[in-house]
């Protein structure tokens, strides 16, 4: 049996926001007409932040490497492998979302209208 102390105390339905709800939705259908500019940050944005991410993700193992090496006594080797697995991961990831990307746009493209 499960102690409860070991179980974390979350309510999914409490942190869930609709922006828009749910009769005032139905009313006003689902067309792409009936779409509101959200004013947040543009997909181009959102993209390039992802990118400048993992760039640093990328840098940090060669950084903390180097200062490994000059004998920085606050930085050990397993926080150079550390940034390094999380690199590697960062890019497996990318390239996932790169595929994935590529194949949903491929799919559209096949649509006929």
């Amino acid at each position: 049996m499960i102690e409860s102390r070991l179980v974390p105390n979350v309510n999914i339905f409490s942190d869930i926001n609709s922006s828009m709800p749910i009769d005032e939705f139905s009313q006003k259908g689902f067309g792409v007409s009936n779409l509101k500019e959200s004013g947040g940050a543009s997909f181009k944005d959102v993209l390039s932040g992802l990118v400048t991410n993992l760039n640093n993700e990328i840098e940090k193992p060669d950084q903390l490497l180097n200062e490994q090496m000059m004998g920085n006594s606050e930085v050990d080797i397993h926080d150079v492998v550390t940034a390094m697995a999380k690199a590697e991961l960062g890019i497996s990831l990318a390239s996932q979302m790169t595929s994935k990307v590529v194949t949903a746009y491929n799919t559209v493209m096949q649509i006929s209208i």
